[in-house]
């Protein structure tokens, strides 16, 4: 039941982020700017497709982490469009979730992960990653609750399934901040986000026509794993992006 209401509050998500003829012109006119600068750079994304764990190497993440590479768990994964390699070590952590509205200790290991390599433009990456106006806000519920209305009628979710992952997307969307992250590639920020419970924070950079995601967590400090994290960013565009 969990995992259909996730699936279903991304739907509500997605649904929202592409609402509007508005969106298709502005996403049509910054192909043709995606196209120039990918020419003027040179850096593809398709370079790195299936070997990203050559932008971030266990070498990288053991040096930044400051832990043992013989005993990181490496998962290099591919699904669909998504493509990550995270490096994992255990620890003595614990992390606290929230689920049912009742707060819940568990395991945490310590981790870096590499994910959403892709090539864009700075102005769609400052519109992906930008903190939502009011206006927005109201036009996303408008399109959520629309969304569910349509797969209520078209018998693809029940009213509570669509009830409960519209609330799940709300909840997203009131979680959703954005910070910039001064010199570091053309533009960064930190995002904050969570859904059921379960808060992220990522690193998201944009440099030469590139654009990746960091996770980073290594501490129960916040400001600690943001210092790692830019750290491993700016290995990554000094070491392989240069």
């Amino acid at each position: 039941m969990k995992t259909t209401i996730i699936a279903l509050a991304s739907i509500f998500l997605f649904a929202f982020s592409c609402e509007g003829d508005k969106k298709s012109e502005q996403l049509n006119g910054l192909e043709t700017e995606m196209v120039e600068s990918l020419e003027a750079t040179g850096l593809k994304a398709e370079d790195f497709k299936g070997k990203i764990d050559e932008l971030l190497t266990l070498e990288m993440a053991a040096e930044v982490s400051g832990l043992p590479a013989s005993e990181a768990e490496k998962d290099h994964s591919k699904f669909s469009s998504l493509e990550s390699v995270k490096y994992e070590w255990n620890s003595n952590r614990t992390k606290k979730i929230t689920i049912n509205g009742q707060s819940i200790n568990v395991p945490a290991k310590n981790t870096i992960e590499l994910s959403w390599v892709k090539n864009t433009t700075l102005a769609q990456f400052k519109h992906d990653y930008h903190n939502p106006t009011a206006e927005e806000l109201k036009n996303a519920e408008a399109a959520m609750n629309n969304k569910a209305n349509e797969l209520n009628a078209e018998n693809k979710a029940n009213k509570g399934q669509t009830d409960a992952a519209v609330n799940a997307a709300k909840g997203a969307l009131s979680k959703f901040k954005v910070e910039e992250v001064p010199n570091l590639g053309d533009y960064s920020v930190f995002v904050n986000s969570g859904i059921m419970g379960v808060s992220i924070r990522d690193l998201k950079v944009f440099y030469k026509g590139l654009s990746f995601t960091l996770n980073v967590d290594l501490s129960d400090n916040a400001s600690d794993n943001d210092k790692k994290a830019i750290e491993t960013a700016k290995m990554i565009i000094n070491q392989k992006l240069n």
